[in-house]
């Protein structure tokens, strides 16, 4: 069962109150009755083991048997900026990026990249990246769902960007190997990974990025797609970071 994500402000003494999409979908896709036990996550990482004791019209409610603490963050917290992908390949990297662990999820909009944002559905679009990364986080028991930012033109990024280290996949070029790069290892220290659309980066869009002080790194001879390339450097990083393993 996912430990699903509530707002603190649900939590009424011993009794928690469920209402909008979480009651429907509860109630509606996994038709929940009186008596089953639910697993329920609240954003100061409190973990909540709680049993339903009633449905009603308003709402849904359930008595908290448990709580957990979430354990102590170490590292830096992870940045993925992603170069905006086609089709449903973009969805699929925010999804295996939040169950990955991943904090932050910023869309890269690139030069060689086939995909463009309309500015008249840019919310509509990451409020849907939004949900698919909070269902992911969910259904692989995440502490917190990531954050999915609005999609920024890569070269602003590059130029603003205030991350501790940022690496940049570079394929085709000289780089350190991934698995062998320094990482940050501090709370207090942050880690961008930014992967690149099909087409690669731009020569312009790599200089400005080692201009900015990113670090170019390399997943080995062989050239990946873009999704595949994401989560392989993310499983890479998580797992030095000692959150997979």
């Amino acid at each position: 069962m996912p430990a699903f994500f509530i707002p603190s402000s649900d939590i009424h003494g011993t009794e928690i109150t469920l209402t909008g999409d979480l009651c429907h979908h509860l109630r509606a896709s996994l038709r929940v009755k009186p008596g089953e036990f639910l697993w329920l996550t609240d954003e100061h990482r409190r973990r909540y083991r709680v049993r339903v004791t009633e449905l009603a019209q308003q709402g849904l409610t359930v008595q908290i048997l448990d709580q957990l603490h979430g354990p102590i963050e170490t590292g830096p917290p992870l940045l993925l900026a992603q170069a905006l992908l086609k089709g449903d390949h973009m969805d699929w990297v925010v999804q295996k990026a939040s169950e990955l662990g991943v904090r932050t999820i910023l869309p890269l909009v690139s030069q060689h990249g086939v995909v463009r944002p309309q500015s008249g559905r840019i919310a509509t679009q990451v409020s849907r990246w939004q949900r698919i990364a909070t269902e992911a986080a969910q259904q692989s028991e995440q502490w917190q769902p990531p954050h999915v930012l609005e999609p920024l033109d890569s070269r602003r990024f590059f130029s603003t960007s205030t991350a501790t280290c940022s690496l940049i996949l570079a394929e085709r070029r000289e780089a350190l190997a991934l698995s062998r790069v320094p990482l940050p290892a501090l709370l207090t220290e942050s880690l961008a990974l930014v992967i690149g659309p099909e087409g690669g980066w731009a020569e312009e869009e790599l200089s400005l990025a080692l201009m900015q002080g990113c670090h170019a790194v390399s997943l080995g001879t062989h050239i990946l797609r873009a999704d595949t390339a994401a989560v392989t450097a993310l499983s890479i990083v998580q797992s030095r970071l000692g959150r997979l393993g």
